[in-house]
């Protein structure tokens, strides 16, 4: 029996409003998995943190056993710097990349500019009278000179993993490349205050509360920049106002 005209067209249309939302079904699905999926590098450096912040803190306690703090915690920064700041960057994102972190931007701040410039100078307030005023009476050209040195390897390299690394591999996405490395930077603080806690109030867990700040203040002008030039720059600024060479010299803070 023949299939009237009206009932054909009808069939034609259901046809082509169920392939229509078949092919919608698929472009969302394949847009989802596109967004889940990683890189071997992206998973490299999310499964970093966690166990960076595990074995740094073995590390800086078994080598403050055996060689005592003070050598113990050079030696556990070292390692840091060398593995963590140097190594995995290096394979995460190779050093030509590496290299064109520390180009300067011709947005220097990000846009607004006025918040760039605030993120970058507000961290720096609060241990200048704090830390830096109240210790730096008392320190020798020793300590002042050893902790420039500190504070000059150590912001470069902390930069360029917790910044400069994550914005590279992720450079679309805000949750990876700021959120996520910022908040495991602060918690990462948590390892080397088991030889030198600090002694703000609240102690090394304020200490870490207070990294994340620093991290996502840092974070939103290296990912609005693409570049870590100034975040460096002001993170150096930032640790040589601890006079860390108080730990090497002083025997503690």
């Amino acid at each position: 029996m023949p299939i009237p005209t009206g009932s054909k067209k009808r069939h034609k249309a259901r046809l082509s409003e169920g392939s229509h939302q078949l092919s919608s079904a698929n472009v969302l699905a394949s847009k989802f998995t596109y967004k889940i999926s990683f890189t071997k590098k992206q998973r490299l450096l999310i499964a970093i943190p966690p166990f960076l912040l595990v074995t740094m803190y073995v590390t800086f306690r078994l080598l403050a056993d055996l060689l005592g703090r003070v050598n113990g915690y050079l030696g556990g920064f070292l390692f840091y710097w060398l593995i963590w700041c140097g190594l995995i960057p290096f394979l995460a994102v190779g050093s030509e990349a590496l290299g064109t972190l520390f180009n300067d931007p011709d947005n220097r701040f990000g846009k607004p500019k006025w918040v760039g410039i605030l993120f970058l100078v507000g961290p720096l307030v609060s241990p200048f009278f704090t830390m830096f005023l109240p210790r730096v009476v008392n320190a020798t050209w020793g300590i002042v000179l050893t902790s420039a040195l500190f504070a000059i390897i150590n912001g470069t390299m902390e930069e360029v993993l917790w910044r400069g690394a994550f914005i590279k591999t992720f450079p679309k996405s805000w949750i990876w490349s700021y959120l996520y490395p910022s908040i495991w930077f602060g918690y990462w603080h948590l390892s080397p205050q088991t030889v030198f806690p600090s002694s703000m109030p609240g102690g090394a867990f304020a200490f870490a509360t207070v990294s994340i700040f620093m991290g996502l203040t840092f974070g939103w002008v290296s990912k609005k920049t693409n570049s870590i030039r100034y975040t460096t720059i002001a993170h150096i600024l930032t640790d040589f106002m601890g006079l860390a060479g108080l730990a090497f010299i002083g025997g503690g803070y």
